[in-house]
């Protein structure tokens, strides 16, 4: 099957973030892992059911899945299959809170 992409706004901002972030010390590191994002983007889409489940006990949650940034093992990537469409959900550092972000983004949602 041939799966779509989507990357929503918060996975874009937390891309953008921690980009900015690693160019502050070392511009060519940040570039490395704007590539990083993209390939492990490339990769999700071409085998989404390849990564385990990130289970939390939420029902819009459920099917939520996470994989690492590829060569930056901190950075994961959440992201849900959608019919025919991956949707990345959020990039977050695995040394933040991220149950508590993944619901307080539910919260904003109004769910």
């Amino acid at each position: 099957m041939i799966y779509g992409l989507r990357i929503l706004p918060a996975a874009d901002a937390d891309v953008d973030m921690a980009g900015l972030y690693v160019a502050r010390d070392n511009l060519e590191a940040a570039l490395r892992f704007y590539d990083a994002i993209d390939q492990t983007y490339r990769q999700i889409r071409d085998h989404p059911k390849r990564w385990p489940r990130y289970e939390l006990d939420h029902p819009r949650l459920k099917e939520l899945r996470k994989t690492a940034v590829i060569g930056y093992r901190n950075y994961l990537v959440f992201y849900r299959i959608d019919a025919d469409m991956v949707e990345i959900i959020r990039v977050l550092h695995g040394a933040r809170d991220i149950p508590a972000l993944l619901m307080e983004d539910l919260s904003r949602d109004g769910t």
